[in-house]
């Protein structure tokens, strides 16, 4: 007989857990889904039973997403978690990469890349996608109080660490509207040809490298470490900007540090870049949800 994997998908919304849950029946009659609509509840569902997937949204009241997933963190360590929100931004994705979060999504969902996303986390689907950096609490902390001390030595207002696949890491400053995510994603396709240039200049691949722009508003700073890792600074432009080489220097040290912090941390392989299959039905219905909802 085969044993049911037990997932638990939590939302305020009735409307919204029930297509959720009827979407998992369409691909799987061996989940048995448990749907609860706070976060206290939940945890008493984990303390009762293990389940070995739990999908949260992030905006319930009393008790975030967040908090919901740093308690089941420490609760059940092992357990793989999805973290689904509306209110998208990178200092909350860097949260949910902290906690080793599986997946972060954001709404509109993707039906079906929600429900491969659910297989490959239960180990259902062969996975097959670029590594993911995984942090230790004070490798975390660690990385942040760099990029705290490097916001106030040149002035910016906003520095943030991705890797290699554009995917942040930890991130300082004031919030900004930029699309922070697309522009690292961008910037990191670069890497490659930083290190094949080196490779060919110099026969090194891995040197500590910056690339400027100087825009309209803001001066953009990118300083890779490695090919894995890429620094990058957001400075507002005016009379008492830091000057290039200033930045430069303090982001040169900061990059060593990162590089000697990063160098502990390990590469686990989540799940892989999905093609964009769409279940109309369920997508259209989870939109109208999501629409009424904010």
């Amino acid at each position: 007989m085969v044993t049911q994997k037990r997932i638990l998908i939590v939302d305020d919304e009735e409307s919204i857990l029930t297509v959720l849950k009827n979407s998992l029946k369409k691909v799987e009659a061996d989940y048995q889904v448990v749907t609860v609509k706070d976060g206290f509840t939940a945890l008493d569902q984990l303390r009762l039973q293990p389940f070995d997937l739990v999908i949260s949204d992030y905006n319930m009241a009393d008790m975030d997403g967040l908090e919901l997933l740093e308690a089941i963190h420490y609760l059940q360590p092992t357990t793989p978690l999805i973290m689904i929100t509306a209110y998208g931004s990178d200092t909350l994705q860097a949260e949910a990469h902290h906690l080793h979060v599986y997946r972060y999504l954001t709404k509109p969902l993707d039906i079906s890349a929600f429900r491969q996303i659910v297989q490959e986390a239960l180990g259902d689907r062969p996975v097959s996608r670029p590594k993911i950096t995984m942090l230790s609490d004070e490798q975390y902390h660690q990385l942040s109080r760099l990029l705290e001390s490097l916001l106030k030595e040149v002035s910016a207002g906003y520095i943030f660490l991705a890797d290699a696949h554009g995917r942040i890491i930890a991130a300082v400053g004031r919030k900004t509207d930029l699309p922070m995510e697309q522009i690292a994603s961008l910037l990191s396709s670069g890497i490659a040809t930083l290190a094949e240039a080196g490779r060919a200049l110099d026969g090194e691949a891995d040197a500590i490298s910056l690339t400027y722009r100087e825009g309209k508003n803001e001066y953009l700073y990118a300083v890779n470490i490695g090919q894995q890792f890429l620094l990058i600074l957001m400075i507002k432009r005016g009379p008492y900007s830091s000057r290039l080489g200033s930045v430069w220097y303090y982001a040169q040290q900061t990059a060593v540090s990162l590089r000697d912090t990063l160098s502990q941390s390990t590469c686990p392989d989540p799940q892989q870049i999905f093609e964009q299959a769409i279940d109309r039905a369920f997508e259209d219905e989870l939109d109208k949800l999501f629409t009424a909802g904010e």
